[in-house]
């Protein structure tokens, strides 16, 4: 009798046991659902959508991911080939994670590219227009074309700093001189371009690089 007693009470415990562990198994579903954000990315992206959808999609994917683990007991982590709602919820699941990957990527790359010294503008003409980074150098010292000796501005100092090097230098005074077209026509000649003295498109991609 008092065997059978202790058994019924160590089936009770048991019981108990086992209900509390799925009732809080249920309530807490793992962590590992939770979209980690990234600290790379560009938060003040040109267009403030991408940004906007990027949050939203990240933080749906663990609200998402939860509530089909208290309601469903639907683990989308691990698909179920046989439940048609399991595969349906993983695949639902991993569409959004691989939204946020997108997102996340196109403005961890805009911080990238913002870090080299690009504006706002020009990541979006990258991102729009589909310019690569040398396109854009090229469009950012498009007033550099043409100069030639007897030139002035802010255009030729640029020039001549381009064209400076820390063992040898031109003075950087705004004036395309004879000390300017000499030193321009070495680069071309140095860079396999025709020495005319002259900035062509060739010799500005040669600067720029």
């Amino acid at each position: 009798m008092k065997r059978l007693l202790v058994i019924v009470i160590l089936i009770g415990i048991i019981s108990y046991i086992t209900v509390q562990y799925l009732k809080d198994r249920r309530f807490n579903p793992p962590s590992a659902y939770d979209y980690a954000l990234s600290e790379k990315i560009d938060t003040n992206f040109y267009d403030p959508v991408v940004l906007k959808n990027y949050y939203k999609t990240a933080l749906e994917v663990g609200s998402y991911a939860r509530s089909l683990w208290r309601n469903d007991k639907i683990d989308v982590r691990f698909i179920n080939d046989e439940d048609f709602e399991s595969t349906r919820a993983t695949d639902l699941y991993n569409e959004m994670i691989a939204t946020a990957n997108m997102l996340q990527a196109k403005l961890e790359l805009s911080a990238k590219l913002k870090s080299e010294g690009y504006s706002n503008y020009e990541v979006q003409m990258y991102f729009e227009q589909g310019l690569t980074p040398e396109e854009l150098k090229l469009d950012r010292n498009y007033d550099l074309l043409g100069l030639k000796i007897g030139a002035r501005g802010a255009a030729v100092w640029e020039l001549q700093k381009l064209l400076n090097t820390n063992a040898d230098s031109i003075p950087q005074d705004g004036i395309f001189n004879l000390i300017t077209t000499n030193r321009l026509k070495t680069f071309q000649e140095k860079n396999g371009l025709f020495p005319s003295g002259e900035v062509d498109e060739k010799t500005l991609k040669a600067l720029i690089k």
